[in-house]
């Protein structure tokens, strides 16, 4: 019988309830490797640019990156706007031209970064928003990690 529901989609997590919530809570508080704050001092927002429909081709590595790495952003940069636009395109044509781009927005309104993502890998993309952002890791004592409840003893010996 196939899993259904998030359960095909979150691959590895374990059967149980409470540990795939811990599970996905834990994944979106991040590591060391993949949380970092933005100053927002300087910047302001964040907007994604990513076609509508894409299952292969040269945005794949920023629709990977909306999906592993853009909640983990959120969750540690809570008073920097973050949102994404879909763009839906039909023809050939419209596909090349769709943008696959990262803009994040000053508080210059006449400055903004861009950062083209087309063909690029998911890191890569994460890579080149903390040098243009000169973001700063969140250090690890910062980072909340939930432990899995304790498993009652058997009483019968």
């Amino acid at each position: 019988m196939a899993k259904s529901g998030s359960c095909a989609m979150f691959k590895g997590l374990p059967s149980s309830r409470i540990l795939k919530q811990i599970t996905r809570l834990n994944a979106i508080a991040g590591t060391s490797e993949s949380a970092y704050k933005f100053d927002a001092s300087k910047y302001t927002k964040i907007e994604l640019f990513l076609q509508q429909k894409n299952i292969h081709g040269p945005a794949v590595g920023l629709k990977k990156f909306w999906r592993q790495n853009l909640p983990t952003l959120k969750f540690h940069n809570d008073d920097i706007q973050f949102s994404l636009t879909r763009i839906q395109a039909e023809t050939a044509a419209e596909v090349a031209a769709c943008p696959s781009k990262i803009v994040v927005h000053s508080v210059d309104p006449a400055s903004k970064i861009e950062i083209d993502c087309k063909g690029k890998h998911s890191s890569v993309i994460l890579n080149e928003l903390v040098e243009a952002t000169k973001a700063t890791n969140v250090p690890i004592e910062e980072i909340p990690v939930l432990r899995p409840p304790q498993q009652k003893e058997s009483w019968a010996t």
